[in-house]
């Protein structure tokens, strides 16, 4: 388990998490199901060392005022490459916070099992205790997670008012504005909503990985009429939306659940049930979806009611991008309009159920006109490029 930095009092006590509010021992314990608390310091570090797991921080020394990870400046890393070396039976690397989680990818990409946890400092009180301690419990495998359910190393970071979400890596995963959490912020999601073009709200929606739970939030607020069902394999996400992206809580219009998303449409009993679909499943390496088989994709048909629209988020530059288009257009008979990628790479693509769909360039681009006023999208934008790309009178699809 590795940490950022010490705080003062650990410091002066020469312990790992020796500020009597630092939550560690306390989490630690739920999560071995054995009271370290109540025994010394040496006590604490054997039944440690007994049970597999050793202590350490990222940062060997550093410039900080105070003990916030904030404060930190000129940090200087400890020897982390030489620790991977001297011990061959590591298995897996768990980070106590972000700042320490800025280090998973490396990790991960040495073929390590890892996550990062939520904070135990007191500083971090986004989570509660309780909340804190069912994902300690989660990843130190007192049990296991919910069913189909996967975990991945979170961090966040904050630029500008903007709050970002990333999976143990610097790709951006999802954003909020923090003092507007129901807008859209990253131009790709925006385009996801690009159905809003063809499609009045419906009564139901699918989405397919939560994120930040941007489009969660928007279409809760927005579109009251629509109920939205949200499918997310990892719980660690969801509890960070809830704490940390304003993401709604469960009632009479959304419900999260956590599954796998290809099981979770092959279900039989959701056969034309929602009106929209979206499709944003993307893992801690963000280049291209977790899950793409031409039978997810007509599972993703099948639960769409008549008419209905499957707004896909694809990577444009990734090798997966090609075969991912062909196999929507077989699930779906071709009937697919396709955006340009946005400057990140991100291509959106339409998948349309139900009649053929005729509309007259100019009726699109009023419609267009009204979601930019109303939403402040560049719809405008959207139809010219689809005009540009499919051209003729009118667009048909």
């Amino acid at each position: 388990m590795l940490g950022s930095f010490p705080s003062q009092a650990s410091l002066a006590e020469g312990h790992y998490y020796a500020h009597p509010r630092n939550q560690f021992w306390g989490l630690i314990s739920a999560a071995l199901q054995e009271d370290l608390l109540s025994m010394d310091w040496p006590a604490r570090y054997r039944r440690l060392k007994a049970r597999g797991i050793a202590l350490w921080d990222v940062i060997l020394d550093c410039e900080r005022p105070g003990s916030l990870d904030a404060d930190i400046r000129d940090p200087r890393s400890n020897d982390l490459d030489t620790l991977l070396a001297r011990l061959p039976k590591l298995s897996r690397v768990l980070f106590n916070g972000a700042t320490a989680g800025r280090h998973a990818q490396r990790f991960a990409d040495a073929g390590f099992e890892v996550a990062v946890l939520p904070s135990s400092s007191p500083a971090h009180a986004a989570l509660s205790f309780e909340a804190k301690r069912e994902l300690w419990c989660e990843a130190l495998g007192r049990r296991a997670p919910a069913s189909g359910a996967v975990e991945v190393p979170i961090t966040l970071s904050e630029a500008s008012g903007v709050r970002y979400l990333h999976f143990g890596s610097p790709w951006v995963q999802g954003a909020m504005l923090i003092a507007r959490p129901d807008l859209l912020v990253l131009d790709y999601v925006q385009r996801m909503m690009a159905w809003m073009l063809f499609l009045a709200a419906p009564s139901r929606m699918l989405q397919l990985g939560l994120g930040a739970g941007s489009l969660t939030r928007f279409v809760h607020a927005f579109l009251p009429q629509t109920a939205v069902t949200v499918v997310e394999r990892s719980e660690s996400v969801i509890q960070v939306a809830r704490a940390c992206f304003a993401l709604p809580p469960d009632g009479s219009r959304l419900t999260v659940s956590c599954a796998d998303a290809g099981a979770f449409v092959a279900q039989k009993r959701l056969g034309d049930r929602f009106g929209v679909v979206q499709v944003d499943l993307y893992d801690e390496h963000a280049r291209g979806p977790v899950i793409d088989s031409e039978d997810f994709y007509r599972d993703c048909r099948r639960v769409l009611a008549d008419p209905g629209i499957c707004v896909v988020n694809l990577f444009g530059s990734h090798r997966s991008f090609t075969p991912n288009l062909s196999r929507l257009s077989k699930a779906f008979d071709g009937r697919l309009l396709t955006l340009p990628p946005t400057p990140a790479g991100n291509q959106i693509v339409l998948a349309f159920r139900g009649p053929a769909l005729r509309v007259e360039w100019g009726l699109l681009e009023q419609r267009a006109a009204f979601l930019e006023e109303r939403f402040g999208w560049p719809a405008v934008q959207w139809c010219a490029l689809l005009r540009k790309t499919y051209g003729g009178a009118a667009c048909e699809v």
